[in-house]
């Protein structure tokens, strides 16, 4: 068994966030056990550490505030594949949001079905120091890779999403 560590400052946070990788060469299903716990626990992780370095319990409103802080307005659905929340997860989120002022709601001009979320001020703000937050802690040298990292996970997910499951 292989072990692979690298660490990464949260200097905020007064301790180091570690990324450990067991590594088993034994059966292919074993090691696609292995795969999925290392993903969920390297989701698991950076959403975490992200959190605490913005000051926030969980990253659903950084999610949000990201999409949105162009001003351009995101229709749910959008900030449903961003956010990976079900749709009513997403609906409670952004009701929170709006009580907060951080975000408001409005019905989009040219598709009169479709509702479109739009930062507040205070939302612009939000997003700003929790940008600035994340940007002292050290946790932007995990895609200071030029994209390495992020290309291959697009790669995974797009060859997992292409492969046919074998039914017995």
């Amino acid at each position: 068994m292989e072990n692979h560590h690298r660490i990464f400052p949260c200097e905020s946070l007064k301790y180091d966030v570690v990324y450990s990788a067991s590594v088993d060469d034994s059966t292919a299903p074993a090691a696609l056990a292995e795969l999925a716990r290392l993903a969920r626990l390297a989701s698991h992780e950076l959403d975490r550490a992200i959190a605490a370095c913005i000051g926030e319990t969980s990253v659903g409103r950084w999610h949000v505030l990201e999409a949105v802080a162009a001003g351009s307005g995101r229709s749910m659905s959008q900030l449903a594949e961003v956010t990976l929340l079900s749709g009513a997860s997403l609906t409670r989120l952004i009701d929170a949001m709006i009580d907060d002022n951080l975000v408001h709601r409005r019905v989009d001009d040219t598709d009169r079905r479709r509702v479109l979320v739009f930062p507040t001020r205070r939302g612009l703000i939000t997003h700003q120091v929790m940008t600035k937050a994340l940007n002292e802690t050290g946790l932007d040298l995990l895609a200071d890779d030029r994209g390495r990292l992020a290309r291959s996970l697009t790669r995974l997910v797009t060859r997992i999403q292409q492969t046919e499951p074998v039914h017995a």
